[in-house]
């Protein structure tokens, strides 16, 4: 795509990004008119015991379920790694099986090798 091509195509678009935009800004101020007294009234009022009490067994809440969270997690990982190292075994034992144990031992030292040469090189 030429620069000219993509120039025509942006003075084709631009009315409607601008209009947009526009738009985007009248609906904020519009916000702010609307819900600005009321959530500043919040802001200033002094809390009572319910929302503090309230505030805090949501926060227990968040808590319990962000600790099962990562405890799922954890497992997820756990399992992970242990199928992986089960298949990487069951993997070697077949190649050992199939290629026989001078021709396995053979390869593994030539893959060693080069894994030393180019830990050499950096």
């Amino acid at each position: 795509m030429s620069s000219s091509n993509i120039l025509a195509i942006l003075s084709q678009i631009s009315p409607y990004i601008s209009a947009t935009i526009k738009h985007g800004g009248t609906v904020l101020t519009h916000a702010q008119k609307l819900a600005g007294p009321p959530l500043l009234s919040l802001t200033t009022a002094e809390p009572d015991l319910v929302s503090i009490v309230m505030l805090l067994v949501i926060l227990w809440l968040s808590l319990l379920v962000l600790n099962q969270m990562a405890r799922m997690a954890y497992g997820v990982v756990a399992m992970a790694l242990k199928v992986a190292t089960l298949t990487a075994g069951a993997a070697a034992i077949i190649w050992v099986m199939n290629r026989g144990v001078e021709d396995a031992g053979r390869d593994l030292g030539y893959a060693s090798r080069i894994i030393v040469d180019y830990f050499q090189k950096i």
